[in-house]
């Protein structure tokens, strides 16, 4: 339906950068500015994994400005759980509330019978403000981890006007993934039995699985600043609380790492000297889903959360059963049985974190 005459072929492998990366990039004056995908599945980790280097990007002049993402999820009726559902708003919601994120939007099919479709199309906006489908891809390349990168996929260049029109005609049988109406519109997504067998994401599954596991080490790191004495007051887990009343989310937060608690090697440090970040890795928590971390800051004095900082912030609060932006103090942590929290690292490079 969708196929050009002179299409060009990606098997097996290297879809990131034609398909999630090359129309955005600066320099040329085709440059997209909007990506909308169909998938039958995704996956936090692919959201995420993806957002997070279209931000890079954006940052350092590398991908055009004010980047938008608009997903529909296809096979949602049958195959979308609880959780799962409950994962991918808590991660949008995150994402969207970071202020150096791209635009992104989830929207799941409701209504007629599922879509099984897998589609990338991007946008370019001309000078006058006139928006046109550019480039588009189909195949069967879901947009998860697993499609992208254990599985044998191809995918195709095709039609971009056609591509944009079968996206504008799937909008009408969908429902935003934070509208009230969800669990009314989708019956089963409020039945935890449904499991995703064809692209799984169960991060409560994930999280069994490396408890079980033996990890390669462990670390325990004091919540508490560097003399013990407390938590600190526009640092730490207190960050987003400023002292000087700027206006923070105040579950924006950061775990110190000090001095007394490193173990060189432990998390994963910059390549090369020059480069701006550290690399990123994955942690799973039992209850909060998973998400990404990094060391940051002069001397890597830190480790934050990369797709928002407020995540350690408000997974910290709700265990210590503390509403979304409260102060906490020494007291509460010592009250909670804990001052601490602890990374298991395994050989894969996932990390657990507990507190």
């Amino acid at each position: 339906m969708f196929y050009n005459s002179d299409d060009t072929t990606f098997i097996s492998s290297g879809f990131d950068e034609p398909v999630l990366y090359a129309p955005a990039r600066t320099g040329s004056q085709h440059s997209c500015s909007a990506l909308k995908i169909v998938t039958a599945f995704t996956d936090c980790d692919r959201i995420s994994t993806h957002m997070i280097k279209l931000s890079e990007g954006m940052k350092n002049n590398s991908f055009v400005k004010g980047l938008k993402v608009d997903i529909i999820l296809g096979m949602t009726k049958s195959s979308l759980s609880q959780k799962k559902h409950e994962d991918i708003r808590r991660l949008i919601r995150f994402l969207q509330g970071s202020k150096d994120m791209p635009n992104i939007s989830c929207r799941y099919i409701c209504n007629g019978t599922e879509v099984h479709s897998k589609l990338y199309i991007w946008e370019h906006t001309n000078r006058d403000g006139t928006i046109l489908p550019r480039f588009a891809y189909c195949g069967s390349l879901n947009y998860t981890m697993n499609a992208f990168y254990k599985r044998r996929e191809i995918v195709t260049q095709c039609d971009g006007l056609k591509a944009w029109q079968y996206f504008q005609s799937l909008l009408p049988d969908t429902i935003d993934c934070f509208d009230d109406g969800v669990a009314e519109k989708l019956k089963n997504v409020v039945n935890n039995n449904l499991a995703d067998e064809e692209e799984p994401d169960n991060s409560e599954m994930e999280y069994r699985r490396y408890d079980h596991a033996t990890p390669v080490d462990t670390i325990k790191i004091s919540l508490l600043r560097a003399d013990g004495t407390d938590t600190g007051y526009g640092s730490g887990i207190n960050w987003g609380i400023r002292p000087n009343g700027t206006r923070r989310d105040k579950n924006q937060a950061y775990i110190p790492y000090n001095v007394a608690d490193r173990r060189i090697g432990f998390f994963p440090d910059r390549i090369l000297p020059t480069d701006e970040n550290c690399p990123m890795f994955k942690v799973i928590t039992k209850d909060f889903g998973s998400f990404h971390m990094r060391m940051a800051q002069q001397g890597n004095k830190a480790l934050h959360s990369v797709e928002s900082n407020a995540i350690l912030g408000e997974w910290i609060r709700k265990r210590l059963g503390e509403p979304s932006g409260a102060y906490i103090t020494k007291q509460m942590l010592e009250n909670y049985g804990r001052t601490y929290v602890v990374f298991r690292k395994y050989a894969d490079g996932t990390y657990l974190l507990d507190f």
